[in-house]
This record gives structure tokens, sequence and C-alpha cells, in this order.
């Protein structure tokens, strides 16, 4: 009996669901190749750019990468910016700001001082 009662909603709504409309495909992916040619003329582009010279480059840029992405590299860098975003807070980048301004007059002062003392000797 519990089975009929779960069977019979089910069985009326299978034409329902044949009726939904197919999802839109993403706008945002490039569409697959429909030709092989196409797919040829995409490895053809690729051998030019698989010269020994660039396979060199790329070799060396991967290599210093490795280097650069060490794990003893990352640990060094997270300090670093840890301790840039402690120091850099908006009242030090203000204050340093303003003592950038208030000083720029006075350095003017000085090299024109400095100069005049270096073109009289």
């Amino acid at each position: 009996m519990r089975f009929s009662n779960f069977l019979l909603p089910l069985i009326a709504s299978a034409p329902l669901a044949l009726a939904v409309a197919a999802p839109e495909p993403n706008p945002v992916a490039a569409p697959a190749p429909t030709t092989t040619s196409g797919l040829l003329t995409a490895i053809a582009d690729l051998e030019s750019l698989l010269t020994d010279d660039n396979i060199n480059d790329l070799q060396t840029i991967i290599t210093n990468a490795a280097k650069v992405l060490s794990n003893e590299n990352v640990n060094i860098l997270q300090t670093v910016l840890t301790n840039a975003g402690d120091l850099l807070t908006t009242d030090f980048v203000d204050n340093t700001t303003t003592l950038i301004s208030d000083a720029t007059p006075l350095i003017e002062e000085v090299s024109k001082l400095l100069g005049s003392l270096l073109g009289s000797l």
C-alpha cells in the first residue's frame, strides 16, 4: 500500500521532469573544437612554441621558481608579510606621508645650499 502511494506521484511527475529545458551552456567557457582541423591548427601553433630555446627558458624559470617557493622561503615571506601588516597601520602611513610632505621644502633648501657650496669650490 505504501509503495503505491510513492510510485503513483513519481510516475505522474515523470512527464514534467522530461519537459524541463536543458541547461544553457556556460558562456564563459570556450567552445570545444567541432572539427579535427581546428585541433590540428592548435597543435601546430603549440609546436612552434616548443623550440629548444623556449624549453630551456621554461626549465630555467621552473627551476628558479622552485627555489623561490621552497618551504623555507615561503615561511620567511609569510613572516615578512605579517610584520609588514603589523607595521603599516593607517596611522603610521598617514604620519609618514605628513613627515615626507613637511620635509620636502627643507630638502629642497638643503640641496640648493649644498649646490651653491660645491659650486664655489
